[in-house]
């Protein structure tokens, strides 16, 4: 240990070499345990019971400390190929209920005996995995158990379980997913003369035999396995297995999932859920319930030289559903020279585990094929074919006192001077080694050539750094800022061009501008309309604006944006001669009389499809096919409804004439014949009167057997409203109006 005014860095403990902060962590946990075991000697029984609320099970699962990660659940992740990982593990139990369900067991004459309550049940298990390459790994597993004296069944009692042998293969599919498989292969080596309690489920045969510490025969088992990495804040471990143990028909389902929490850093948190449960189509509830399945806390230590101390303990999922006798498993132990009965609970409410592990690099390979394996190597990246030492890096090969490892400038001639990062002087800094330069000294900033001496591109006598016209024609005459005295070329020097870069061939005035006549901005020698009002907007010929290309200047366009192809006036507007609503450039019809109805396209309407337009149509809703007059009237007065209303007359108030009901009777028959409904209209002196004699005609018609939804009618006071072309056809008052039913 270092020893002096500044903060001590490290200290080697039990033979590592550890941080002072870890090592101070170390003490404060030691010190807690101390305090606790002090404890534990006070409150032995109780203690115990506390400490088992941390723990494992009574049909052990396959078994915890398998891998770099997790407790019962695997990861599927490998170390790196010549790694061997050794791990160490202790569990136990303090509970008689872990071994019956009952409290009590039968003995061979079929007596009841009562289970001593703090009969002390526990496992030890050797584990050992090498990498063979990078994403294999063999596996072997040896687990030892120990029963504490069960009164009438059994000394205290120690051996050997079955040895397991296996290998698991790793897939990463992506930085964050991997996935694994694996198989083992389980040898009836486990004794079959000790213990009592079976420490798997599949030690139970068909007829209900188990030996406690063998399966009495050989098994297999086949598992899938996941690892989802989210960096260094948690890692999920999940698997799924199936084993067949040919002493029974019955094949186990073994499955679990798992999460780390920091599972980098000096403490990690573990909690997991894991099962193994007998695959029948009948007996779904009873086997998952007489069967382990525990949720699993845990801390993990991280240690130096990877070296890991696992606490961690299973909560049986009885003792949050409760034991129930009814659960348990009837078992006939075999064990021993008589055979005893008793349930046996699928797990122990609680129980603690401790695991020691260790990761050992016994690699061979040398990535660098520089002869020195990587797990010695230093500089495990040197350059192919590289002189290096003993560690692996680079030695000084050009002999300019800088190690390969840091020199910047590699292959230095032999006996120039060089810097700290192995590169030949350059006291300018201009980017020429000194024993290059043929301009030592040049400023600092200063562009160079090859030689180190001050570039002057365009050779005008002004280096490249204060020259603000570098391209300047040769033997050209400049000022001191290299730049042409008329860099323009318009015969006006530089300082006294107010017009700096005018365009050659221009013609310009005495300060070196172009001429421009009708100061529109363009140059006369290229304006198109050098004649311009002054003040008006123009384009770049020079030329007045027209931006919607009416033909009229913007300066006397009153509406501008015109569509193109647009007819307009000398203003620039749209013109519509026949003011129909329709322009000119648009009016198919351009010459329609005022006021008259017309269509898109602006002709006028023919309603009736009679060849006369409705402006001119005294008869507007003709039946079609009807040959009618010059004024679109039917010639055929029984189809024409203005002759048939000036026959329809009035005696006096709603009374009509003998004549009208002929004329009515044509209405009917019209209507009967064509989908038309028309709008009965009356005049008379009062209004009353007219309501009264249109509705007389309605309900005629009405009688006849016209649907009222097919009319309409309406009285006027005096005279009838003005309709299209009339021309005072109504002089009796009446008017009726057809029009077509909508389908």
């Amino acid at each position: 240990m270092q020893n002096n005014d500044d903060a001590i860095d490290s200290v080697t403990l039990l033979g590592f070499s550890m941080p002072t902060r870890q090592i101070l962590m170390c003490i404060s946990i030691s010190h807690l345990i101390a305090k606790y075991t002090k404890f534990l000697g006070i409150h032995m029984k109780k203690s115990l019971i506390t400490l088992a609320s941390l723990a494992v099970a009574s049909f052990a699962q396959v078994g915890i400390g398998r891998s770099i990660s997790g407790i019962h659940v695997p990861s599927a992740e490998l170390s790196d190929r010549g790694t061997l990982f050794i791990s160490g593990s202790y569990e136990m139990i303090t509970d008689s209920k872990s071994m019956s369900v009952d409290g009590f067991y039968y003995d061979a004459d079929g007596n009841q005996l009562e289970l001593d309550e703090n009969t002390v049940s526990n496992g030890e298990a050797l584990f050992l995995s090498f990498n063979v390459i990078d994403n294999l790994e063999l596996n072997f597993r040896l687990p030892a158990h120990y029963d504490s004296h069960v009164k009438g069944a059994n000394d205290r009692s120690f051996g050997l379980g079955d040895l397991q042998i296996g290998a698991k293969g790793s897939f990463p599919l992506s930085d964050m997913w991997i996935f694994g498989a694996s198989t083992e292969i389980f040898i009836p080596s486990g004794f079959k003369s000790s213990g009592f309690r079976p420490r798997h489920r599949w030690y139970v045969n068909g007829n209900n035999d188990a030996y406690a510490y063998s399966a009495n025969d050989w098994g297999f088992a086949a598992y899938v396995h996941s690892t989802a990495s989210f960096g260094y804040t948690s890692s999920l471990n999940a698997y799924v297995g199936v084993l067949k143990s040919f002493n029974t028909s019955t094949n186990f389902a073994l499955w679990g999932l798992g999460v780390t929490i920091l599972p980098e850093k000096i403490l990690s948190v573990i909690l997991e859920i894991s099962g193994e449960t007998p695959i029948h189509s009948s007996n779904l509830a009873y086997n998952f319930f007489s069967s382990p399945l525990r949720f699993t806390p845990g801390l993990r230590m991280h240690l130096p030289s990877q070296v890991d101390i696992t606490i961690s303990g299973d909560v049986g999922f009885n003792y949050i559903k409760g034991q129930k006798a009814e659960d348990g498993l009837p078992v006939t132990l075999r064990t021993g020279k008589t055979p005893i009965k008793y349930n046996a609970l699928g797990t122990p409410n609680l129980t603690i585990g401790v695991t020691l592990s260790k990761r050992m690099n016994l690699s061979w390979v040398d990535s660098d094929g520089d002869g020195v394996i990587d797990r010695e190597d230093m500089c495990p990246r040197t350059n192919h074919g590289m002189s290096v030492n003993e560690r692996g890096c680079p030695v000084d090969e050009d002999g300019d006192g800088v190690l390969n490892i840091v020199d910047l400038c590699p292959g230095t001639l032999i006996g120039l001077d060089v810097d700290y990062n192995g590169c030949p002087i350059d006291a300018d800094k201009d980017g020429v080694f000194d024993y290059q330069d043929k301009c030592l000294g040049t400023p600092f900033g200063f562009a160079v050539d090859s030689k180190g001496c001050t570039l002057d591109t365009d050779g005008d006598g002004i280096d490249d750094n204060n020259d603000k016209c570098p391209k300047s024609t040769p033997g050209e005459p400049v000022d001191e800022t290299g730049c042409p005295l008329d860099e323009d070329h318009d015969g006006i020097t530089n300082n006294l061009d107010q017009c700096p870069g005018t365009p050659a061939g221009i013609s310009i005035d005495a300060n070196g501008c172009p001429l421009d006549f009708d100061k529109d901005g363009v140059p006369d020698d290229l304006d198109k309309c050098p004649n311009t009002i002054e003040g008006e907007q123009v384009n770049e010929q020079g030329c007045p604006l027209d931006s919607d290309n009416d033909g009229v200047p913007d300066s006397k366009d009153q509406c501008g944006e015109t569509p193109q192809g647009a007819v307009v006036d000398e203003i620039g507007c749209r013109v519509d001669k026949d003011d129909d609503g329709v322009f000119d450039e648009n009016d198919k019809c351009p010459n329609t009389p005022k006021g008259a109805p017309i269509d898109s396209l602006g002709c006028p309407l023919d309603s009736d499809g009679d060849g006369i337009a409705d402006w001119y149509d005294q008869c507007p809703s003709s039946f079609k096919n009807v040959m009618v007059d010059s004024k679109g009237c039917p010639l055929n007065d029984r189809l024409n409804f203005n002759s048939i209303a000036k026959r329809i007359k009035f005696k006096s108030d709603t009374t009509f004439t003998n004549s009208s009901y002929t004329a009515m009777n044509d209405i009917v028959a019209n209507m009967r014949q064509y989908p038309i409904a028309i709008e009965i209209q009356c005049a008379a002196p009062q209004k009353s009167l007219a309501d009264d004699r249109a509705k007389a005609i309605f309900n005629y018609l009405e009688h006849k057997g016209i649907s009222e939804e097919r009319m309409k009618y309406e009285g006027f006071e005096k005279s009838l409203p003005k309709a299209i072309s009339t021309r005072g056809d109504e002089a009796n008052g009446v008017r009726l109006t057809p029009f077509t039913l909508q389908e």
